[in-house]
């Protein structure tokens, strides 16, 4: 149940459904002087929300920072969280806009960072069984095909969402003392890492899949709206709503 609340929780306060909401005040508004607070108030919060430097310093606020292993620091597991990597269509496998979550450890397993992958994640649709591990099975596939060696790659493919990652993480692991690497995106890595301490889990972070850039602002940004920039919005809000829940409700 908590699974569905959030979902539709997080749609009712989402950047889009504020417009929506001043849309509908403007048609119901009965005062002429309101239904012209009603369009201008939308009109401007579409601007702000579609602004390349407010949208950018939020970002880049709430994402962890990159960052770069020392030359003798190495990890016993790498735990990858999924959630839009890769998918499979026909026989053909396709990367989605956060395949940088699984490109980072298989650089890293390259390199010798780290001795063995853990991809964690089932489906996080409302509409999907929970045990559906397809995203996982072709992030597997990939990295057995680019040289990881199969035996050093684990499966869990069931959690529907950051807690139950950490939860099902936490049982797999069964109190074992390794060192772990965790790697999600950059905007979801406060939640995910609040998760698998609450889990009693100690991980270090790697984020990956950075959607914030340099502060090297040019005039087009301050000025311009962009579509890809309500996108984004849309990304970090509905984080930043998801961390406050999970902290609200006991899960960090």
């Amino acid at each position: 149940m908590f699974f569905i609340l959030s979902k539709i929780f997080f749609y009712l306060l989402m950047p889009i459904t504020f417009l929506v909401y001043g849309l509908v005040w403007a048609i119901v508004a009965k005062s002429p002087r309101r239904k012209k607070q009603a369009v201008v108030a939308t009109l401007m919060g579409l601007f702000i929300m579609s602004n390349g430097f407010f949208v950018n310093e939020i970002t880049r606020m709430w994402e962890y920072a990159p960052r770069t292993l020392t030359a003798e620091e190495t990890y016993d597991l790498a735990v990858v969280l999924t959630g839009g990597i890769a998918d499979k269509k026909g026989d053909n496998m396709h990367f989605g806009n956060s395949a940088d979550r699984i490109l980072q450890p298989l650089f890293l397993y390259k390199e010798g960072k780290i001795r063995k992958i853990l991809i964690s994640g089932g489906s996080g649709s409302v509409s999907t069984q929970a045990d559906s591990a397809t995203e996982g099975l072709v992030a597997a596939h990939l990295l057995i095909t680019a040289g990881v060696a199969k035996e050093d790659i684990s499966l869990e493919g069931t959690s529907r969402n950051t807690r139950e990652n950490a939860m099902n993480t936490a049982k797999i692991l069964k109190g074992k003392n390794q060192k772990i690497l965790l790697v999600t995106s950059a905007f979801h890595m406060r939640r995910a890492v609040g998760c698998f301490e609450k889990a009693n889990v100690k991980v270090s972070p790697y984020a990956t899949d950075f959607y914030a850039t340099n502060d090297a602002y040019t005039w087009d940004q301050f000025l311009i709206p962009q579509e890809y920039n309500l996108f984004t919005l849309y990304r970090v809000v509905h984080e930043i709503l998801g961390y406050c829940v999970y902290r609200v409700v006991g899960y960090l």
